[in-house]
């Protein structure tokens, strides 16, 4: 899955030996860091996504509903023509 927001785009898959973790990759160090800790975040240079996070499944989606909480709905405005 990818999901690209303002600041930073995040590239999400299973870990296919841990069914309940995911890798999170990222091209943004600080939004890795301000969503999942510095602690957490490995840098993997000469990358396309080169900081990571392996996360449970849990942990992700409260980081999910954190990101869909910082939206800026009036942003969307200009789409309600079309609706």
């Amino acid at each position: 899955m990818l999901i690209h927001t303002r600041t930073a785009k995040f590239l999400i898959s299973n870990i296919s030996e841990k069914k309940d973790l995911l890798l999170v990759q990222s091209d943004s160090k600080e939004e890795m860091e301000r969503l999942f800790g510095s602690g957490e975040t490995k840098i993997e240079q000469g990358h396309q996504w080169p900081f990571e996070v392996k996360i449970c499944k849990q942990e992700f989606a409260h980081c999910l509903i954190l990101l869909v909480k910082e939206i800026d709905y009036k942003e969307f405005g200009q789409l309600s023509d079309f609706v």
